[in-house]
């Protein structure tokens, strides 16, 4: 096999964002919501309430939580304030954020991780997130990964209230 085959070859088994192929689906009946899941990744634990579910990476060095919420004041922007709040409050420090009335990005980092959360409003006064820490080592190659959760995250079919096309990923 030639080097640059085999470099190639490599790349594509160990880089979940370059065996894109690979990347399987999540739906949440409970809350309407679905997000695509990397390669990769695998189920590690459902919520015994239907909240959603719990991925970790085949390394076991990141992890990826989708969930559904619903949201106490039915005013999705103060509850996704609320919620980076307490994620500053468990020592991520936060380096993006963007929050508006459908929508919520922002990615921190903490030690050797790096967090990047994305929230959705749905319909019937719900929320859809998700959680994904990575190691800061593995800052390029999931970069490529975030840009295709964010756009995955999507409520179920009917519900108009998220935005239709979520604005890709920003900064890390």
């Amino acid at each position: 096999m030639r080097p640059a085959l085999l470099l190639t070859a490599a790349l594509c088994t160990s880089s979940p964002a370059l065996a894109a192929d690979d990347w399987t689906s999540y739906s949440n009946p409970r809350f309407g919501y679905s997000a695509a899941v990397p390669p990769g990744f695998t189920l590690g634990k459902e919520a015994d309430n239907g909240d959603g579910a719990t991925f970790r990476s085949d390394d076991g060095r990141s992890e990826l939580s989708l969930y559904g919420t619903m949201l106490e004041t039915g005013e999705f922007a103060g509850e996704a304030r609320k919620r980076l709040d307490a994620d500053r409050a468990a020592g991520w420090t936060i380096t993006y954020d963007k929050v508006t009335n459908g929508w919520a990005s922002y990615s921190g980092a903490r030690s050797a991780d790096i967090l990047y959360v994305r929230g959705i409003a749905l319909c019937d006064g719900n929320a859809a997130y998700f959680h994904l820490r990575y190691p800061r080592d593995r800052l390029k190659t999931f970069n490529s990964v975030i840009g295709r959760l964010v756009k995955s995250l999507r409520p179920a079919a009917g519900c108009e209230q998220a935005p239709q096309q979520a604005p890709g990923a920003a900064q890390h």
